[in-house]
C-alpha cells in the first residue's frame, strides 16, 4: 500500500508520549493484545487525541483553508475553489482523520472485551466507548464536510469512505457510502455518545456530552439551512436550547475577551479545545499556520518604509468585509503584534494573535507563551447558533438577536452594544457578522456561514469572490478524494471520484 493505506493500516497508533492527557500508553500494542483492563482502555480513548491535536492537519490547516475558501482571506489557501485529483489537495486532513478515526475505532471495538469487573462503576464502559464514538463521528462529519457532497439529497451516491473496523489487509478496501448513509453513521455516533458519556463536564481537553449535543446541533443547523429541511432545523433548535439552559458551572463566558485568548487552553469559555503537551516539543506541534504561517499570510507589517503602521490601519490578511469586521471591537482583540517567524526576521507584525500568539522564537522568550490553542467550540458560538435557529424557525426579529444580546452583554471587554435590527434582512446579516467577528480562523465557521447566509439575493461566498472574478459553484465546495487513495483503494473508480474533480 502507498503512504496514504499505511497510515490507516499501521497498529502502531498510540505511539508513545510520556504525559499527554496524564494517561497516553507507553507503548505500541499489537491489535489482538490492545484491550485486557480498565487502564488499557482508558488509554485507548486518550490514544485518540494524540493523533489529531499535534500538528496542523485537523487544526489550522484545516481553519485557514476555510478561511480562505469563504473569501474573507486570499492568502491562506483554497480561495480560488480549484482542486483536482491531482493538485489542490489537502491530503494531509484526509490522512489526519482516518488515522483518529482508526484509533477511534481500536477503542470502540476493543473496550467490549474488557471483563466486568475491570471497570469500576457500571457505566464506565459506556462512558469510555461514547467518548470514543463522539470523536469518530466528529471525525467522520468533517470528511463529510470536506470531501464529499454532504449538501445534497440522501441518494447521492458520493458520501463518505465510512470505517468502523480496524484497518487491516482484509478491509482496507471501502467503496463510497451514499450521502444519506454517510449522514446516518455520523449522527449515530454523536448519538450514543450523548445517550452515554457522563453528564459531568470535566475538562474542554476532552470532548464531552455538552459538545456532542451542541456539536450535534450545528451539523443539523448547516443541512436544515442548507437543505431547506424544517425538522432539521427544529431539532437543532430543541438541542441548543437544551445544551444552554443546563451548561455546567464550569464553562462561562470571559468577561474580558483579552484574558480569553490570555488564558487560551485555560479559559472557562471553552467546551472543546486543543491542548499542547507542555514539553520542548511544545512549539513544534503547533504546527506550521500556529508558528509561522499566520505572521506572513494573514498579517500587516508593522513597520513599513521606516513608518509605524497603527493597530488601526492593519489589514491582517482580510480581503473581504475588513470594513465591517475592524468596526468591530473584537477585531483589535483578535489581532496584535507579534514577532515575525523566521531565525533571521525579528521584525514584527499585526496578526491574528488569538491563535498566533508571539511566534515561535519570541514564545520561547521570557515570559514563555506558547498556548497554540485551536478553539473547536466555544461558548459564544452556542448563542450565535440559537439566534440563527429562532430565526429560521419563525421567531420575531427581538426574540431571534436575543442570544446574541445575552452573549454580547457578558463582555466588558470590549463593550458591546446591544443589537436592535429592524427587519428580517438585517437581522440575518447581524448574524452572519456576529459569526465572523467572534469567530474568524477558529473552527471555519465563517465559511459555513458564507454558503448559507445571502445579502441581495448573493451568498456571502458569492460576494467575496466576485471581485476577483471567481464563480461560485456550489460542487466546488469539497476537495477530491486523494490521489493515493484513489490508486490504491480497489473499491473505488474513476467513476468514484467528485463530478468534475478527476
Amino acid at each position: 500500500m502507498k503512504k496514504i493505506l499505511l497510515i490507516i493500516v499501521s497498529v502502531a497508533l498510540l505511539s508513545s508520549c510520556e504525559g499527554f492527557l496524564n494517561e497516553l500508553p507507553k507503548h505500541n500494542w499489537a491489535v489482538e493484545n490492545t484491550m485486557t483492563n480498565y487502564n488499557n482502555a482508558v488509554q485507548s480513548v486518550n490514544g485518540i487525541y494524540q493523533r489529531f491535536v499535534i500538528g496542523d492537519n485537523i487544526n489550522m490547516a484545516l481553519n485557514t483553508s476555510l478561511a480562505g475558501k469563504s473569501g474573507f482571506m486570499k492568502n491562506l489557501g483554497s480561495y480560488d475553489l480549484t482542486y483536482t485529483q491531482t493538485s489542490g489537495n489537502n491530503t494531509s486532513i484526509w490522512s489526519t482523520a482516518y488515522s483518529a478515526i482508526n484509533a477511534c475505532n481500536l477503542a470502540i471495538n476493543g473496550i467490549p472485551s474488557v471483563p466486568d469487573a475491570s471497570f469500576p462503576t457500571a457505566t464506565s464502559r459506556n462512558e469510555l466507548i461514547g467518548e470514543a464514538r463522539c470523536l469518530r463521528g466528529y471525525m467522520h462529519s468533517l470528511l463529510l464536510f470536506h470531501y464529499s457532497r454532504w449538501y445534497m439529497d440522501d441518494s447521492d451516491p458520493y458520501g463518505i469512505i465510512y470505517r468502523d473496523k480496524v484497518a487491516d489487509a482484509d478491509n482496507i478496501h471501502i467503496g463510497r457510502s451514499t450521502i444519506g448513509e454517510s449522514w446516518k453513521y455520523v449522527l449515530d455516533d454523536l448519538d450514543f455518545a450523548i445517550e452515554n458519556m457522563s453528564d459531568k463536564f470535566e475538562t474542554p481537553r476532552k470532548v464531552s456530552k455538552v459538545f456532542a449535543k451542541a456539536y450535534k446541533a450545528k451539523l443539523l443547523l448547516i443541512r436544515g439551512s442548507m437543505r431547506n429541511s424544517d425538522q432539521d432545523l427544529r431539532d437543532a433548535k430543541t438541542l441548543i436550547d437544551d445544551v444552554i439552559s443546563t451548561l455546567p458551572a464550569s464553562l462561562k463566558m470571559e468577561a474580558d475577551m483579552a484574558q480569553l485568548f490570555e488564558n487560551s487552553w485555560d479559559s472557562k469559555e471553552n467546551i472543546f479545545v486543543r491542548y499542547l503537551e507542555d514539553n520542548s516539543s511544545r512549539t513544534t506541534n503547533a504546527g506550521y499556520w500556529c508558528e509561522y504561517g499566520l505572521s506572513y499570510n494573514a498579517a500587516t507589517k508593522c513597520l513599513q518604509n521606516g513608518v509605524e503602521v497603527p493597530h488601526e490601519d492593519a489589514v491582517c490578511g482580510v480581503s473581504y468585509g475588513l470594513d465591517w469586521i475592524k468596526a468591530d471591537p473584537r477585531f483589535f482583540i483578535a489581532t496584535g503584534k507579534a514577532r515575525n517567524a523566521e531565525t533571521w526576521d525579528d521584525s514584527y507584525s499585526w496578526t491574528w494573535t488569538k491563535i498566533y500568539r508571539k511566534g515561535r522564537y519570541a514564545g520561547k522568550l521570557s515570559p514563555v507563551d506558547e498556548k497554540y490553542a485551536v478553539y473547536y467550540m466555544r461558548i459564544p458560538e452556542l448563542y450565535i447558533m440559537q439566534a440563527e435557529l429562532r430565526a429560521r424557525t419563525g421567531a420575531s426579529v427581538s426574540d431571534a438577536i436575543a442570544p446574541i444580546n445575552t452573549m454580547r452583554s457578558k463582555r466588558t471587554n470590549p463593550v458591546l452594544p446591544t443589537l436592535a435590527p429592524k427587519d428580517k434582512d438585517e437581522l440575518m446579516e447581524l448574524i452572519f457578522k456576529e459569526y465572523v467577528n467572534e469567530l474568524i480562523l477558529e473552527n471555519g465557521s465563517e465559511f459555513f456561514a458564507s454558503i448559507r447566509f445571502q445579502k441581495d439575493g448573493k451568498y456571502y461566498i458569492e460576494l467575496a469572490k466576485e471581485t476577483d472574478g471567481i464563480s461560485y459553484d456550489k460542487t466546488r465546495l469539497q476537495w477530491a478524494i486523494p490521489n493515493d487513495e484513489m490508486i490504491n483503494n480497489r473499491a473505488l473508480n474513476s467513476e468514484s471520484q467528485n463530478p468534475g474533480q478527476n
